[in-house]
């Protein structure tokens, strides 16, 4: 069917794909991708790859990731499982999963990582201890729980200058995430449906990615959506097609 024109961004902003292919791939603005001081990210399981393309297109940049479960330990344990229980013919997943650790344990000189499910006040915490009053770059992807610091994102906004927010149950939460748009004072350049998620009964997607950015960069009237950069998170399965209220 429809969805309401506040997730509609009001230009064509000059953008750029971070994470690689698929699933774990957003797009952010580049003004803000350059210029951040701090990047606080929530959500990492076994991809770091979007904040390594953070760093190499910044580089001063200081990298905080957080994630409920030491990681390390989740690499390996996923390797002795693979290596004990795959049969012989998929034992290429062995290296695979090999290899990450491996670019895990050279990534972590560059970024930091700690073990924290993020709940109430953990943002205000984070952000309050990072020696930076501005510049401050959120990606959040979370589960669910992104629900629970978005009062704690609108408090801290004057030192934010960008987000990338994956948002679950779209459906069952549109109002909240309405609220949220309309407190926040940073501009809405980008939205992506997930397709790794089912649609609602009306079509629309249950799970979202927006991008916001403060002072992004305009290189046309008209956003383009899908934009030239997004892609399916999941390869497999059909792309899901936003339509907006007029």
């Amino acid at each position: 069917m429809t969805i309401e024109q506040i997730f509609k961004p009001k230009k064509n902003y000059k953008l750029s794909r971070l994470g690689g292919n698929n699933d774990g791939g957003y797009l952010v603005g580049v003004n803000s991708l350059l210029k951040s001081k701090i990047l606080i990210s929530f959500g990492i399981n076994d991809n770091w790859q979007f904040e390594k393309d953070f760093k190499t297109q910044n580089p001063k940049c200081n990298i905080k990731c957080y994630d409920d479960k030491n990681i390390l330990k989740y690499l390996l344990k996923k390797l002795i499982i693979e290596l004990l229980f795959l049969p012989y013919h998929r034992r290429f997943y062995f290296f695979k999963y090999f290899k990450n650790i491996i670019d895990f344990l050279i990534i972590k000189k560059k970024i930091n990582f700690y073990q924290k499910k993020i709940f109430y006040n953990d943002l205000n915490k984070i952000i309050k201890s990072s020696q930076t009053d501005d510049d401050i770059f959120l990606k959040i992807d979370i589960e669910g729980s992104e629900y629970r610091i978005l009062e704690e994102i609108i408090k801290n906004q004057n030192k934010i200058n960008g987000i990338v927010i994956e948002f679950h149950d779209f459906d069952y939460h549109k109002n909240t995430i309405q609220d949220f748009c309309s407190k926040l004072n940073l501009d809405l350049i980008h939205i992506h449906p997930n397709n790794s998620a089912p649609k609602d009964n009306f079509g629309d997607p249950t799970v979202i990615e927006l991008t916001f950015e403060r002072n992004p960069i305009i290189i046309g009237d008209e956003p383009t959506l899908p934009h030239e950069l997004d892609m399916r998170n999941n390869p497999l399965d059909e792309d899901i097609e936003l339509f907006f209220k007029s």
